[in-house]
């Protein structure tokens, strides 16, 4: 196995294990709820906090990576701190406890995102895109088999027994230790510029756009995903319902992000934004109208929001061209982080009326999104934009 290739397992594999062990704690919140008596509304904001401390703090260590020397070690110690973390779980005596674990996990998938993405985007010259898929499939893959065995081994290991879990994570951070492209950075750095100033980009509107439409798509991703296991809570089934649906909608997302991601390249990264949003739009709708149960429906919705993941990453370094850890953490970080806030209010907001009622809401935000991508700039428009950046040094 080359270097290149022993890389991309080390990060997609890290991708892997940090949404494999956050993928636990969504499905595991009903029955701390039941063990430790909290309330809807403070349910629904520890589900949140994953996003959110994730989404805010990403951003930061997207800063910092983009002047770290090694920043390949923020990705080795996110698997330790994500494996000591749930390790960590059987000891959550208390909603306190219980908050600072979930933080601790969200704060190794902060760590993690940004560097991995950025090295993700400089293993290869061309298709870009598709090794984007690969990086975000293994994230997807780690939700998907994390969603489904979480019920599963809660019965078979108990909490008490939930270090075993851990070990993975141990051994993933040696092999990271040896195979991540350690003395790339410097060189990286002076190729692609962590200098200057983002607002320089002849294409920063575009951009801004796009943050738009990634906050947007966090917004009503968050929403659905972590409800849905409140919401089946509130009905009265139990928690591996949710964990299957969790599961089969990481599994359509997995997909998507590949499919995405591919036809990106081919047909333009607006268009695929286009297609996600309306799909997403019309699948929330459909979700809506059929009670909130439909087994059909919801992976339907992680689908369509999860076919620009690996897409609008590769979109934000072709519209900002410097900065890529800080750009990676805005399309990856915060706009995941704003729609964790905005869960947080749905939650109160389930709190006073129904969780339906929140998902209600989630349409207009639905609606919001199709429009924004629809504004995005065209290859075109992108390319016409960093063309004239020479005329006018010239003029």
């Amino acid at each position: 196995m080359n270097r290149m290739r022993k890389a991309l397992v080390a990060i997609s594999g890290g991708h892997f294990l940090v949404e494999w062990y956050a993928a636990f704690l969504p499905i595991l919140v009903p029955v701390f709820r039941t063990r430790l008596g909290f309330s809807l509304g403070a349910a629904a904001a520890l589900g949140a906090s994953l996003p959110i401390v994730s989404g805010l703090v990403q951003t930061l260590f997207g800063l910092l990576s983009d002047h770290m020397q090694h920043a390949n070690a923020l990705i080795v110690t996110s698997s330790i701190l994500s494996a000591v973390a749930l390790a960590l779980l059987p000891l959550a005596r208390s909603f306190g406890w219980l908050l600072l674990i979930f933080t601790t996990i969200a704060l190794s998938l902060a760590m993690f995102h940004p560097q991995a993405a950025a090295d993700t985007s400089q293993l290869s010259s061309t298709n870009k895109g598709r090794f984007m898929s690969i990086f975000n499939f293994g994230g997807s893959m780690g939700s998907f088999v994390g969603s489904l065995v979480v019920i599963p081994l809660l019965g078979l290991l108990h909490l008490e027994r939930f270090w075993i879990l851990a070990i993975p994570g141990f051994a993933l951070a040696i092999y990271q230790v040896f195979a991540l492209p350690r003395e790339q950075r410097t060189e990286t750095r002076a190729a692609n510029g962590s200098g200057g100033c983002m607002a320089d980009s002849p294409a920063y509107k575009g951009y801004l756009m796009l943050v738009a439409a990634a906050t947007l798509t966090a917004i009503v991703y968050n929403g659905v995903t972590i409800l849905l296991p409140l919401l089946f809570q509130e009905l009265g089934f139990l928690p591996s319902k949710a964990g299957i649906y969790l599961a089969i909608g990481s599994l359509a997302g997995a997909i998507a992000n590949v499919i995405g991601a591919e036809l990106s390249d081919h047909i333009g990264r607006r268009t695929i934004n286009i297609i996600g949003a309306t799909g997403l739009a019309f699948a929330l709708l459909m979700f809506v109208l059929t009670g909130s149960t439909s087994i059909f429906w919801f992976p339907a919705m992680m689908f369509f929001g999860s076919c620009t993941l690996s897409s609008n990453i590769v979109f934000a370094h072709e519209l900002v061209t410097n900065h890529r850890g800080l750009v990676s953490a805005s399309i990856m970080g915060l706009s995941w982080g704003v729609g964790g806030l905005v869960v947080v209010l749905l939650g109160q907001w389930a709190q006073r009326t129904s969780i339906l009622s929140s998902y209600r809401l989630l349409m207009g935000a639905a609606a919001a999104m199709v429009v924004v991508a629809f504004l995005l700039p065209t290859r075109h428009a992108i390319k016409a934009a960093f063309a004239s950046v020479p005329a006018q040094e010239q003029g």
